[in-house]
């Protein structure tokens, strides 16, 4: 039987590291920040509505403006809520059908926990948490990034007790990444 396994968790957290580290042992993963992004790219209502939503002049159809669209979802709960209903029925449907017609073992990374339930398929869900210095270092650090940057997405999100209180399991990456892998095979392996 497939697995289809969510890694979700607050920014920093260590979710690409988690499913990258899955990819490496046969699953399919999709990173939904370039999955929607795909999606933006090739749906030309959709671009219209973000326009529309941001007041810009123009349709989108010459270049997204990734940079912009960003600060204006950091901006306000209410902006970021707004953008994700413009984005969010699209990116279900496409995604449900995707893992509907193909029988890989996938692994998916989700930030927004809020949003899981529109996975249709049976799914295991696992929470990556870090401490937030941890986070707030590794994101500056990785993305070149400053921590005002950190602290304005990072206001955005659930609280750690939603992310505890959604997930099937819930991995502490606090220390090496070694045990976070362990801990992400002992889940997979009891599953299969």
């Amino acid at each position: 039987m497939r697995s289809i396994y969510i890694i979700t968790g607050p920014i920093g957290s260590g979710k690409s590291s988690a499913c990258k580290f899955l990819q490496k042992h046969g699953f399919t993963y999709i990173n939904s920040d370039k999955f929607a992004k795909e999606i933006i790219k090739n749906n030309a209502s959709i671009k219209k509505k973000i326009s529309k939503l941001m007041h810009l002049n123009n349709d989108l159809s010459e270049r997204i403006p990734w940079k912009k669209i960003r600060s204006f979802i950091s901006q306000s709960i209410d902006n970021k809520k707004k953008y994700n209903a413009i984005i969010h029925s699209v990116f279900y449907k496409i995604l449900n059908r995707e893992i509907a017609n193909n029988k890989y073992d996938y692994v998916i990374e989700i930030p927004l926990i809020e949003t899981v339930k529109k996975i249709e398929q049976k799914k295991i869900i696992i929470c990556i948490l870090t401490d937030y210095k941890n986070r707030k270092k590794r994101f500056t650090k990785n993305n070149r990034k400053n921590e005002l940057k950190f602290e304005t997405l990072n206001k955005l999100q659930k609280s750690r007790e939603f992310y505890i209180k959604n997930s099937d399991y819930v991995i502490y990456n606090n220390k090496s990444i070694n045990i976070m892998n362990d801990s992400l095979i002992s889940i997979i392996n009891k599953h299969q």
